[in-house]
């Protein structure tokens, strides 16, 4: 008996190890989530969030308004988290479209979604339609479905920022660092152009991941310029001043715009600064607009 109750001590306490193991391995550094995207793991950290006063050289008198929202700068604390390397590709929504279509699915639907919106885009042209393009002309209800019909979600602004700067409280204007998007000859990013033809060859949205050396810290591509990106926050212009040492900060309960980062092809350099805080209600659509989701670790 007494070596009965020993065996079985012994596999429990094997069968404990094991799964005090298990759980302890750290995650992986990438994985490939439920629509064949790549997503990479976003470390926990803590970080300074928002604009400082070296934003204000050259910017816009007219932004004036809009750099007051970036303000004050705030220290911000970040769980761990997996993000999409790229923007989602037309390819990649165009299944989400193919989905809706064959099975009339609206579980991923936003329960605020008027019934009169559908998924499908809007202001795009031929130009704008190749596989590896971003997806663009939706709205914050086809982006907040997308991720959840992926089983993901959209990430919040902080996410999003802590993603673009990296961890601590370096300043950090674009993802890649403080030179020009194109200093030194170097193309970091697709913004908007003075020169006819596009120097870079891109009139609109460059196929994702056309600009290596404008990565973020965490290797995230095209996180300025190109497509603007929805996230999950409303916007309120006084909610930094309330989120000074938070961790994790999913934005105010309420409002009438979501907040929109990034930037697009159709940005100048001052708009795809990390701390930019562009705005737009949830239903109309443009042809910036598009979509990176953001999922929790399992």
């Amino acid at each position: 008996m007494n070596m009965l109750f020993s065996k079985r001590r012994l596999a429990l306490c094997g069968l404990l190890a094991l799964t005090l193991t298990h759980c302890s391995r750290e995650p992986e550094p990438s994985i490939t989530a439920k629509d064949g995207s790549e997503m990479l793991l976003i470390k926990a950290g803590t970080f300074s969030m928002g604009g400082m006063e070296e934003d204000l050289a050259n910017f816009p008198r007219k932004e004036y308004l809009n750099y007051l929202a970036e303000r004050p700068r705030h220290t911000v604390s970040i769980s761990a988290f997996y993000m999409d390397k790229f923007e989602v590709t037309q390819a990649q929504y165009t299944r989400f479209l193919d989905h809706i279509e064959q099975t009339g699915d609206q579980n991923m639907d936003h329960p605020d979604q008027p019934d009169n919106l559908d998924h499908r885009q809007r202001y795009i042209n031929s130009e704008m339609t190749a596989p590896q393009q971003p997806v663009v002309g939706i709205n914050w209800y086809d982006a907040y479905a997308y991720c959840n019909w992926a089983g993901k979600r959209l990430p919040t602004e902080a996410e999003w920022e802590y993603a673009a700067r990296g961890p601590g409280d370096t300043y950090r204007k674009y993802p890649w660092g403080n030179e020009a998007p194109n200093e030194g000859g170097i193309s970091r990013a697709n913004i908007r152009s003075t020169q006819s033809p596009e120097p870079d060859g891109h009139r609109y949205a460059a196929p994702v991941g056309s600009y290596p050396d404008g990565a973020s810290p965490f290797g995230i591509m095209d996180m300025a310029g190109n497509a603007e990106e929805w996230v999950h926050d409303w916007l309120n212009f006084q909610y930094y001043e309330k989120t000074e040492g938070a961790q994790d900060p999913q934005g105010p309960l309420g409002g009438n715009n979501k907040v929109i980062k990034g930037g697009s092809y159709g940005s100048d350099p001052y708009h795809v600064r990390i701390a930019t805080r562009l705005y737009g209600a949830r239903h109309p659509k443009t042809e910036l607009l598009g979509i990176r989701c953001a999922q929790d670790l399992p």
